[in-house]
C-alpha cells in the first residue's frame, strides 16, 4: 500500500481513535476531567499560535493552502511549532500528545530535518534528472581539441 493511501487511512481513522481515547480518558478520570483537560489543551495551542507570530501563521497557511512546503517555510522552527499549536487546539488527545511532542526541542529538530531531507528529495526530483541521457541518434562524440580540453599529461599553456 502507498504511503499516500496509509496517509488518508489514518485520516479517516483518527476521528474514531481519538473519540476511543476520550473515552478511555474519561473512565480513567472522569467525563469533567477529560473535558476541562480537552479545553485547556486547546486554549494552549492558541497561546502557542499566539507566541508564534502573525508571520509564521501566515506562512504555514500558505504552504498549507498552497499544498507545497519547500525549504524557505522550513527555515527556522516556527513553522513546526505552528503546527503544534494547530495539533494543540483541535480537540482529541492523540493530536494534542503529537502537538506536545513538537514542543519539545529535541523532537521538534528530529523532525524538522526529516521534513528538510524529504522536500530536499522532492525539490531535486522536480527539477528533473541530472544526467540527460538521449538516444544514439541526437548526440556524437566530440575530440578534445575541438572542446579546448588538454589529456591530463599535457601541461596547460
Amino acid at each position: 500500500m502507498s504511503l499516500l493511501k496509509w496517509a488518508i487511512f489514518g485520516l479517516l481513522a483518527l476521528p474514531l481513535a481519538e473519540v476511543i481515547v476520550f473515552i478511555a480518558v474519561a473512565v480513567k478520570l472522569g467525563f469533567l476531567a477529560a473535558v476541562a483537560l480537552t479545553i485547556l489543551t486547546s486554549l494552549a495551542g492558541m497561546a502557542v499560535i499566539r507566541s508564534a507570530g502573525s508571520g509564521e501563521v501566515a506562512r504555514v497557511r500558505t504552504a498549507l493552502g498552497d499544498r507545497v512546503i519547500t525549504r524557505v517555510e522550513l527555515d527556522g522552527h516556527g513553522f513546526l511549532t505552528v503546527v503544534a499549536g494547530f495539533l494543540l487546539v483541535i480537540p482529541g488527545f492523540i493530536t494534542d500528545v503529537i502537538g506536545a511532542l513538537l514542543l519539545f526541542r529535541p523532537t521538534r529538530s528530529l523532525i524538522h530535518a526529516a521534513l528538510r531531507r524529504a522536500v530536499g528529495r522532492a525539490e531535486a526530483q522536480a527539477r528533473g534528472p541530472a544526467v540527460v541521457d538521449l538516444p544514439p541518434d541526437q548526440w556524437r562524440h566530440v575530440p578534445d581539441e575541438r572542446i579546448g580540453h588538454k589529456p591530463s599529461g599535457e601541461p596547460n599553456p
